[in-house]
């Protein structure tokens, strides 16, 4: 049996995905985007250092923030976001830690337009 410190999830995230019916629309006749919570849940958040971008020689639209969570029952995809800190985040890659179905790792790049 592995065991985790639960303190380490300490930021509470809200998982969604768009709406398929896009019905609604704004003042000027705009569709408007609502979502779906699949999942809320406790989550260790670390976000990529500026100093580590720069040493990389990395730029810093490719900043990353790495959300990692207890393995959910429910199934996460790339296309649905992760709400967090009233930001938004794209899904970019998911990492099923050490195949062990105990943490699942997101790493997510905030979404700014």
């Amino acid at each position: 049996m592995i065991v985790k410190n639960a303190g380490k999830y300490n930021r509470k995230i809200t998982i969604v995905k768009d709406k398929k019916d896009l019905l609604d629309t704004d003042a000027s006749g705009f569709p408007v985007r609502d979502y779906e919570t699949v999942l809320t849940t406790w989550s260790e958040v670390k976000t990529t250092k500026g100093f580590t971008l720069i040493a990389n020689g990395t730029d810093f639209e490719k900043a990353f923030t790495r959300f990692t969570i207890r393995y959910p029952k429910t199934e996460i995809t790339r296309d649905m976001l992760v709400l967090f800190n009233g930001k938004k985040y794209t899904i970019e890659y998911l990492n099923n830690v050490d195949e062990a179905n105990v943490e699942l790792e997101i790493q997510a790049k905030e979404v700014t337009h």
